[in-house]
């Protein structure tokens, strides 16, 4: 009988993982006026439809610009979304995080059933990581919140830029969801460095 190495099966384990693309759960309240996918859209669909991005403090002392920032442009953009401080109906923020998978539960509820398991829970396959990503939309001029969107993923890599294409085209995957708050969004394994990753399938989760 042939002893297969640990490592071998670790391998073997990566690579169906990146065979199978990549889920992302996400959960979503409120509403915006339901987008139509552009190629840029006509100047008076852009006028309303322009956002304004808005940073935290922290992210405001940040020496780069945050890693998500072009990323969501190119996102927001397919729905006719342009980004402009004059005249802009709403303002978006964001927030950004990753942490070990066993430290509480994150703001999207459904994280832990609505995502699929990386794998057996043995501490030679690594720690287990959720990363999330939260976009919040406010009315301009009254700043009431009207639609709030957070994806997360799980993966065994601490590299929060790793996840940030998965996470910004899960948020987008429909803009804005429909009824249900909560969704599976299957995603493309492979993508272009810096592009956002094609999108299977959305499907709402049933409880």
């Amino acid at each position: 009988m042939k002893i297969v190495s640990m490592t071998g099966i670790a391998l073997a384990m990566a690579l169906l993982a990146g065979c199978a693309g990549v889920t992302t759960a996400v959960q979503t309240h409120g509403g915006l006026p339901v987008a139509s996918r552009t190629n840029g859209g006509a100047s008076h669909a852009q006028e309303a439809t322009a956002y304004r991005l808005v940073r935290t403090p922290a992210q405001q002392a940040l020496s780069d610009d945050p890693p998500y920032e072009a990323m969501l442009r190119d996102g927001l953009a397919k729905y006719g979304f342009v980004q402009r401080d004059d005249g802009a109906k709403y303002l978006v923020s964001v927030a950004w995080a990753t942490r070990p998978d066993d430290i509480g539960v994150g703001s999207a509820d459904c994280a832990h059933d609505c995502l699929p398991s990386t794998g057996p829970a043995f501490p030679w396959f690594g720690q287990t990581y959720l990363h999330e990503l939260t976009l919040r939309f406010f009315s301009l001029p009254d700043g009431n919140a009207v639609y709030k969107v957070t994806t997360v993923k799980r993966d065994r890599h601490a590299d929060a830029q790793q996840a940030l294409p998965y996470l910004v085209s899960g948020a987008l995957a429909r803009l804005p969801y429909g009824d249900a708050p909560q969704w599976r969004v299957k995603l493309d394994g492979k993508a272009a460095a810096g592009a956002l990753p094609a999108v299977v399938s959305v499907a709402p989760v049933e409880r």
